[in-house]
């Protein structure tokens, strides 16, 4: 059975995006103590958030070094550690998606854990975090919700 959770990562998204890398250097970290490196992709909203992201993780968090690269450079090497956004592909197989885009992907159930952030904003990120649950539940997964 798939795992989904659904995080409350903030109202803005500045807070979700510092959220969501204390997130990946979490997963990380885990996959590194237990000597099982997964495949981590960071799903964004689109290539600028995804060049936020680049960015933000080799700052945050602090105490650790994260290797990722966006998904389409090709001249670095293959990472742990990818981040991709609608419109961008890759035959690499994931263990885990965290999606900060409010949108499921299409291919979700490829993972064998989801992440999907909420924006707590009281207006279209959040309404559309809620239809993605709702997609869920039509898919037949039961989605756990962690505010």
């Amino acid at each position: 059975m798939r795992k989904v959770d659904f995080l409350t990562a903030g109202q803005s998204e500045d807070a979700a995006i510092h959220f969501v890398c204390e997130l990946v250097g979490k997963l990380y970290l885990k996959s590194l103590k237990e000597k099982d490196l997964k495949n981590i992709n960071l799903r964004c909203l689109d290539a600028n958030q995804a060049n936020v992201m680049d960015d933000l993780l080799w700052q945050i968090p602090e105490n650790l070094f994260i290797p990722h690269k966006l998904i389409n450079d090709k001249k670095n090497k293959e990472c742990k550690v990818e981040i991709s956004y609608p419109g961008t592909k890759s035959d690499k197989k994931y263990d885990s998606l965290v999606n900060l885009n409010p949108q499921l992907p299409s291919n979700y159930l490829d993972f064998q854990e989801t992440y999907q952030i909420v924006i707590k904003d009281n207006s279209n990120l959040q309404e559309t975090a809620r239809m993605s649950f709702k997609k869920c539940l039509k898919d037949g997964i039961k989605p756990t919700y962690i505010d």
